[in-house]
């Protein structure tokens, strides 16, 4: 029995363009570990202005 069995149209058409889109992304952005995407993170969020900032709550 295929994967595609039990399937509609629709549905398999849904996966392929699912499939294709995650092997562009891959391809365009590479495979990045945990540590790499975190310190892209931190240095997006580092160049953010302060309006971002959370407000002080409380006494302090």
């Amino acid at each position: 029995m295929s994967a595609a069995a039990g399937k509609t149209e629709a549905e398999r058409k849904y996966e392929e363009v699912r499939k294709k889109r995650l092997q562009e992304r891959l391809k365009r952005d590479g495979v990045k570990t945990h540590k790499e995407r975190v310190e892209e993170l931190n240095k997006y969020l580092s160049r953010l202005s302060e309006h971002h900032d959370m407000p002080k709550i409380g006494p302090g």
